[in-house]
């Protein structure tokens, strides 16, 4: 990195931007932040094209219509999607499975993530079921603050007496795992 900016600076505004407005760059952030102690020149070059990219789709952004109730969560997870046997043996992280998941309230999009899961996972359904675990450990906190808010007399709109969670997942194992009732 030629050091003609600060790259974890940029690197911070960036996530800034991930985590409040813009989930379409969160892949590309946080492989970009994995390098923020020692940034090569490929590393500075992505930088650039993210900021590139948000000049050039600086007038896009969410459109909510709250219309449904209650809350939706889609989750998915990439099995060692970055494993590269070349250089294993000095990047432990390639072993590691990526996953990501949408959380959505009354139709609005609330809570999004893209990481590296903090364990290896040895089969697909172990990832999947390993991101659908923490996907439901951010939805379910919420569901309850919403049933105190109606119990208490706050009108959360769009919302009925109980609130229902749906969860959508794509891996068959999973999703037996998931409705398994211990």
């Amino acid at each position: 990195h030629d050091n003609s900016f600060h790259y974890r600076c940029a690197i911070g505004k960036l996530n800034f931007l991930e985590k409040s407005t813009r989930p379409d760059i969160a892949y590309a952030v946080h492989q970009c932040a994995r390098f923020s102690i020692d940034p090569k020149v490929e590393h500075a070059n992505a930088v650039r094209w993210i900021a590139r990219y948000l000049k050039g789709t600086r007038d896009k952004g969410f459109i909510i219509h709250p219309t449904q109730e209650g809350f939706e969560v889609f989750v998915d997870a990439d099995f060692s999607g970055n494993w590269d046997a070349t250089i294993a043996h000095f990047d432990k992280d390639t072993a590691h499975s990526r996953h990501g998941c949408f959380v959505m309230f009354a139709g609005c999009p609330i809570v999004w993530a893209s990481q590296l899961q903090t364990e290896i996972s040895l089969s697909s359904t172990e990832s999947e079921v390993t991101r659908l675990s923490y996907a439901l450990r951010s939805a379910i906190p919420m569901m309850r603050l919403i049933n105190e808010l109606n119990k208490n007399g706050f009108k959360v709109p769009n919302v009925g007496p109980k609130v229902h969670c749906k969860v959508f997942e794509d891996n068959s194992g999973a999703i037996k795992i998931a409705r398994v009732p211990k």
